[in-house]
Parts: C-alpha cells; structure tokens; sequence
C-alpha cells in the first residue's frame, strides 16, 4: 500500500483545492437562489423565446426555477465540468508521470510488480475523485440550509450519484490512455471533458444525433432527463462504460508488457 499511500500524499492538496473551489461556487449558487426565484415568470418566459439556446442547455423542458432543477443546472455545470476536469487531470497522469518525469527508474527496481502499482494506483484515483464528490454534496447541503431549503433527497441522490458516475467515467478512460503514454500531459484529458460536454449541447440542439449520447457521460447528468426517467439513466450509464473499460484493459495489458523508458 506504499504507492497508494504516497499517491494519496501528492494529490490530497490539489484534490482539496479544487473541492472547496467548486463548493464555493455551489454555495454561492444556492446563495442567489432567493433573489432570482423571485423573478422565474419572467426568466421562464424569456426560456421560451431563447429557441436553440434554451435546448442547448435543455430548458425548454422544465421549470428551470423549481429548486431541484436550478440546483442541478447551476450546481450541474459546476460539479459536471469542473468535476470531469478534476477527474480527467488527476488520471491522465498518475501512470505517465513515471516515465514523462523519470521515477520509473527508481520505482521499478524495487521489489513490486507493474501490475501492483496500477491497482494502487487505481483505487488511489478513485478516491480522490470520490472525496471531492463527498465535499460538493456536504456544501449543496449547506447552502440549501443557509436559505431555509431542503433537496428532495431521491433526486438529489440520483442526481450526485449519475454524477460521481460521470466523474468516474472519465476517470477510467484517461487512467487507461495514461498507461499508454510515455509523457505526462492534461491536454488529451481536458480535450476529452470538453468533448463530451459539447457533444452533448450539440445532441440537445439536434435530437436526430441522439444515437451519440452513449458517447458522452453528460447525457446522464442532465437533471431533466434524470427526473424524465424517475432516477438515473441506468442504460446510458452501463452502455457508457464499455469503451472506458476496454480501453482500461488495453491500457493495462500494454503497460505490463512495454518497455518502460527511463
């Protein structure tokens, strides 16, 4: 458990700041709730004549100012993207690292295989990306308090549970791209994230390319589409799971196998 141990001890400040960061602006969120509620007439009338900018962000289909709803479009965008950046950041190195910054010279000779070393650090991404979803949902709950709210807690479940779904999600397939690059860069892993996100505002605008949505994880965070289905979209989530997986397998198996440059 050393590498897990060490791995945990090099992330846990940026995997902190980039919690409270995000809770910031979810607190804040739910801060300026009162005030814009107060004019939802007006701003859902506005929705209705936003046309292809209302259906980018699919608002044409709910009451954007019911709370749980402008909890998960607001909260949405910040636990959605700036998670999946998270994610795709902390994964899309944890395994290049060793030969883009030279330590696999130093890990290797000792006495633990390469396959150990994955699975540590593994489990290692999976709980830093689990503790920042853990902190997001203590402070959604803390601001909804601050403004006398409360989450209808099967949504609000449902909703953090597609998103720490989606968060790992990425996470697996950039761990799986991370053991097959030789360098250590976030550009493939922020590449992804913004892919997805903008693939699915394209499928939103255009519902003929709906047979895509297996493509992105943000298809299965929509708050409208969650709430449409009465709880997680579970299809999308396990069709959206293959292409990761595999590519994780691949990752692997040419890990273990290549030769590592020092």
């Amino acid at each position: 458990m050393t590498i897990f141990r060490n791995e945990i001890r090099f992330h846990w400040k940026a995997t902190l700041i980039w919690a409270i960061s995000l809770s910031f602006f979810g607190v804040l969120a739910m801060l300026l709730y009162p005030q814009v509620s107060n004019y939802s007439t007006v701003f859902n009338a506005m929705v209705e004549h936003l046309g292809v900018f209302g259906q980018m962000f699919n608002l044409s289909s709910m009451d954007m100012f019911e709370f749980m709803n402008y909890y998960g479009l607001e909260n949405g965008n910040f636990a959605g993207l700036g998670g999946g950046v998270f994610a795709a950041i902390t994964a899309i190195n944890i395994v290049a690292r060793e030969e883009g910054r030279h330590t696999a010279e130093f890990l290797y000779p000792h006495p633990v295989n390469r396959l150990s070393v994955l699975v540590q650090k593994f489990f290692a991404m999976l709980l830093q990306v689990i503790v920042l979803n853990g902190i997001f949902m203590l402070a959604a709950m803390f601001g909804a308090g601050l403004i006398g709210q409360t989450f209808p807690q099967p949504q609000f479940n449902d909703f953090h549970l597609s998103m720490l779904l989606m968060n790992l999600q990425v996470a697996v397939l950039c761990f799986g791209i991370s053991c097959m690059k030789k360098r250590d860069s976030i550009v493939p892993g922020l590449g992804l994230v913004l892919a997805f996100y903008f693939l699915n505002l394209f499928i939103n605008i255009n519902r003929e390319v709906a047979t895509f949505k297996h493509l992105t994880p943000y298809y299965y965070t929509d708050i409208g589409r969650i709430g449409a289905n009465g709880g997680p979209l579970w299809e999308a989530i396990g069709l959206g799971y293959i292409v990761p997986a595999l590519v994780m397998i691949a990752g692997v198996i040419h890990y273990t196998r290549k030769d590592l440059a020092i």
